[in-house]
């Protein structure tokens, strides 16, 4: 039974929190430290994809048989490295053996000390290493393997991160946006790394391709310590208003790093597990485009290295675009009142799945180069809307646990990474067109059965093992409150 001082004490802090919005209205775009963070994890999000994605080019240059003419006039085909397409497979797929062990690693570390912290050590360190890739791969097979599952290791950290610093950074009803608006780095980062690396190992050699990425993430990273904050309260550069604004909409979190996660009710959620079907469904299509579209451009379309990297970059502007609009829509659904956010998590998700899992099978069906590329962005920027879905969706269900949660969700999401380039060596053994249609086959299946899945179980509501942080949360900003001598209205 809710008595008449909690009934007085809510609508008393909706006035609180509406009056800070008003004041932080006032406070220009540009600065805003909200924004700051979104730009910089932007940024942070493309170099680790394309630390991730540069070899998907880098390999087909690596392995490409080149006609060298001999002193005595004898024209012999030569390659660099000698892999066959399982070898690729297991190569490609290297990076997220290590990815894999730090997804709730990771989300616990950035619970404890700081989504801050982990988020930039976690992409700094991948970058130096991208710097030591050439010397590797020439060194030995072995080697080359290490240092790409150091990188997943390293790497793995850092995206469950990104809740955190949601957490603690986006006012409730700017999470869809913001987060997309971030999360357009992954995809920035994709391009640039189709495209880019093409060009950079026409002009100057495969080797440069790691050294251009790794010395841009390791700039970044220099950039992050100097610029960001873990927290609004810890920010000495952001407005009164705009900090008033964040704290009241999303509740102090600075002193929430001896929270005591639910494990056992993580484990069980129903809720949750959706959240990781999503996740996995939604990365067994990306990552078998993302490791292996180039490969199947120069297989089936013929088209030269440099011109791989523009084609295998077109469906990720697309993404792009779809993203921006994908967020405000979210928001806006939500804000109107025109569906509750279980209902945008589940339609964003299924909806997507459902027109990803289309367009694979339109491409399978083609043999028209300009068709293919097209229904491909169409598959891959539908994706767009399942970000607006699954991504943000363990912060609507449990909060102080959001990090654990994607980091669960990562860790089956990742097994696509390594699942899906292995599969992909097994079978495309002749580079032949029928089986690639093979792969997207199974491509589609796994987004039908995906959608299905997260039709039945996604939730948008707070979970109620998870009520107890917030109702410590409210008293503890209540208390704060009454602190700053904020006097509740005459009655």
């Amino acid at each position: 039974m809710i008595s008449d001082q909690e009934v007085k004490n809510d609508i008393h802090n909706i006035h609180i929190r509406y009056r800070e919005y008003q004041e932080d209205a006032k406070v220009p775009f540009w600065r805003k430290r909200r924004y700051h963070v979104v730009v910089m994890v932007f940024f942070g999000l493309f170099n680790l994809l394309n630390l991730r994605i540069n070899l998907s080019v880098g390999i087909v240059a690596m392995t490409q048989k080149m006609n060298v003419t001999l002193e005595n006039g004898t024209i012999i085909e030569e390659q660099e490295f000698d892999w066959d397409s399982k070898e690729q497979g297991f190569i490609l797929s290297s990076f997220f053996y290590g990815y894999i062990t730090t997804q709730i690693l990771g989300g616990y570390l950035a619970s404890r000390f700081g989504g801050h912290l982990v988020f930039g050590m976690g992409i700094g360190l991948t970058a130096a290493l991208a710097l030591l890739i050439p010397i590797a791969a020439k060194t030995h097979i072995a080697l080359f393997y290490a240092t790409r599952i150091l990188q997943g290791i390293v790497g793995g950290t850092a995206y469950p991160s990104v809740l955190v610093i949601w957490a603690q950074w986006a006012p409730v009803y700017e999470r869809s946006f913001m987060g997309n608006v971030a999360y357009t780095g992954n995809f920035v980062g994709i391009i640039a790394a189709m495209l880019v690396s093409g060009l950079i190992s026409v002009a100057w050699g495969w080797e440069n391709i790691f050294y251009f990425f790794g010395t841009f993430g390791c700039i970044w990273y220099i950039v992050w310590l100097l610029v960001m904050r873990e927290s609004p309260e810890a920010d000495p550069f952001i407005a009164e208003a705009e900090k008033k604004y964040i704290l009241s909409s999303i509740g102090d979190r600075s002193k929430g790093k001896d929270i005591t996660h639910p494990w056992k009710d993580i484990f069980t959620s129903p809720a949750v597990w959706a959240v990781v079907v999503a996740n996995f469904t939604a990365m067994w299509g990306s990552y078998t485009l993302l490791t292996q579209l180039p490969m199947f451009l120069n297989d089936t379309l013929n088209y030269n290295l440099d011109t791989t990297g523009i084609m295998a970059a077109i469906p990720y502007v697309v993404m792009v675009c779809l993203l921006f609009v994908s967020g405000y829509l979210a928001d806006w659904v939500q804000v109107k009142g025109y569906l509750r956010t279980g209902q945008v998590r589940r339609y964003f998700n299924c909806g997507a799945f459902i027109g990803q899992m289309i367009f694979l099978l339109l491409t399978t069906f083609t043999t028209n180069p300009a068709l293919s590329i097209i229904f491909i962005s169409f598959g891959v920027g539908a994706g767009a809307f399942a970000w607006s879905g699954y991504i943000v969706n363990g912060l609507d269900l449990a909060p102080s646990h959001a990090s654990i949660i994607i980091g669960l969700s990562n860790t089956f999401g990742t097994l696509s990474g390594i699942i899906s380039p292995i599969i992909t060596g097994y079978i495309v053994n002749d580079k032949s067109r029928e089986q690639w249609q093979i792969v997207f086959y199974i491509a589609a299946s796994v987004y039908l059965a995906g959608s299905i899945f997260c039709w039945f179980f996604v939730r948008g509501n707070l979970q109620p093992w998870a009520k107890i942080d917030l109702e410590e949360l409210t008293t503890r900003n209540v208390s704060r409150m009454n602190e700053k001598t904020l006097t509740p209205p005459t009655q």
